[in-house]
């Protein structure tokens, strides 16, 4: 019995985090509040069911970040995300999620120390210091820019958004 309720429990967590996800999916194309909204309902519910699962916890910490600005959510998303990178230490993409809603919050230092973080997980994959070159690029750090973008093309040197940025900083 506790097994069929354990898989029944997953299953409709799963069910709440595709449709999350593709209510986020139409929130980024259209940008309709209303499809954000479902999509953090739907998210929410999934947790419910299945609390201890980054990849939820992940995408409603996005959801929640994105939700900050009009409501009380600011804590929640913050939290989730942290809670995503507790229960998976060593996948980078939770530490991208984190990075996305401190950005969203405008947070740019928390992001850049999440990223920092990934980096030390995840030493192969460009777009971190890529994405690090933006944040230092946006609080005027323009030597920190410049070297994460060349480190972006020592690790690729055909990733093109690295080739232009360099250029763009003063």
């Amino acid at each position: 019995f506790y097994f069929l309720v354990s898989v029944v429990r997953y299953f409709i967590a799963d069910v709440n985090y595709a449709a999350g996800q593709k209510n986020y999916q139409f929130f980024t194309r259209t940008q309709d509040s209303q499809y954000l909204i479902s999509s953090f309902q739907s998210l929410q519910s999934a947790i419910k069911f299945n609390s201890s699962e980054p990849a939820i916890l992940s995408e409603y910490a996005v959801s929640a970040a994105y939700l900050s600005s009009a409501a009380a959510t600011k804590d929640i998303a913050i939290a989730a995300a942290n809670r995503a990178i507790a229960l998976s230490p060593h996948h980078p993409n939770y530490y991208k999620s984190a990075a996305r809603v401190y950005i969203l919050l405008s947070d740019l230092p928390a992001a850049a120390e999440v990223l920092t973080s990934a980096q030390k997980i995840s030493p192969t994959d460009p777009r971190l210091p890529y994405n690090l070159g933006l944040i230092y690029e946006s609080l005027g750090k323009t030597d920190l820019a410049k070297e994460n973008f060349q480190k972006a093309l020592d690790l690729k040197p055909d990733f093109p958004d690295a080739h232009t940025q360099p250029e763009k900083t003063p």
